[in-house]
């Protein structure tokens, strides 16, 4: 057998001492250039021409930094408050959907007749709702407090209002015992209040249930955290017209108000069945307001 051709060693690249200084600076590599260009001395026009061709890097976009915002004393307690509720609570959410159409006519009847008077909002009729529905399952304005369960004398309803400063939550305390224009006129004073930046720190002590409204952003049902101490809190969504069936037998439809409500309530002081009827009579109250909404 024939012995196997020696392999070809590289002749080393001639290149002149400005040359190979100029590739340090400009990061061109001398062998790949060496290839290109053959048997003759490497000179610096050589490694100027393949810097100058090489094709440019991309230009990144440039990077924002991040943006460090001081936490105000609003979102500090806020954060505080969610967490501990988070914690401490066994929170479970009931959702039903109600029929509000009545409750609209009975707004804008409330609306036609109110002679320059604050007009009930629909927080104002849902808070007096819920006084009726609390004083018949009172469990779920009750609060923890040591190794006892504080059941609370009046209904004092929490109302969340967002400000430019957070969220704040003022109370109308004693609902039961006022009048829907009452209601109206006070709760109009402390949503003013809360974004005028003017609300006493009182105004916000003492509620035993919460009504938290999403409805004017378009959201129809959301999971709202429990108000520490209560027991319980009301997610209210938008009220949206919906065909729905109104006489299953004959399938009769009709263009109905329809809204959905969330309750969450704290499963260790309230169980689901007494949770679940009280929901069910808010649902009933909004569907027929006419009966309870008086005085």
């Amino acid at each position: 057998q024939q012995a196997a051709p020696a392999a070809q060693t590289s002749q080393p690249v001639e290149i002149s001492p400005v040359a190979r200084r100029a590739a340090q600076e400009l990061g061109v590599d001398l062998n790949e250039l060496g290839a290109k260009i053959g048997d003759r001395r490497i000179t610096r026009e050589d490694v100027e021409q393949a810097a100058s061709s090489r094709s440019a890097a991309p230009v990144l976009p440039s990077v924002k930094g991040d943006t460090r915002l001081p936490i105000s004393r609003v979102r500090k307690i806020t954060a505080e408050r969610m967490s501990a509720s988070s914690q401490t609570t066994a929170p479970v959410t009931l959702t039903t959907e109600a029929d509000a159409t009545e409750l609209v006519k009975l707004r804008k009847q409330l609306k036609g007749a109110s002679a320059g008077r604050a007009v009930p909002s629909y927080n104002d009729l849902l808070a007096k709702l819920c006084s009726v529905a609390l004083e018949e399952q009172p469990m779920l304005n009750a609060r923890f407090e040591g190794d006892e369960i504080v059941m609370s004398a009046g209904v004092h309803i929490g109302l969340a209002v967002d400000t430019e400063r957070g969220l704040l939550v003022p109370v109308i305390n004693d609902v039961q015992a006022k009048s829907l224009r009452q209601i109206a006129g006070e709760s109009a004073a402390l949503i003013e209040n809360a974004r005028g930046g003017s609300l006493k720190a009182d105004a916000m002590r003492g509620s035993t249930f919460t009504i938290s409204n999403l409805g004017m952003y378009e959201i129809d049902a959301f999971t709202p955290i429990i108000n520490l101490p209560e027991c319980a809190i009301l997610g209210v969504g938008r009220i949206v017209p919906k065909v729905v069936v109104i006489d299953a037998e004959n399938e009769r439809t009709a263009i109905r108000h329809m809204m959905f409500l969330s309750l969450t309530f704290d499963h260790r002081l309230v169980d689901g069945a007494p949770s679940a009827r009280f929901l069910q009579r808010i649902k009933q109250l909004i569907e027929q307001p006419y009966l309870w909404l008086v005085g």
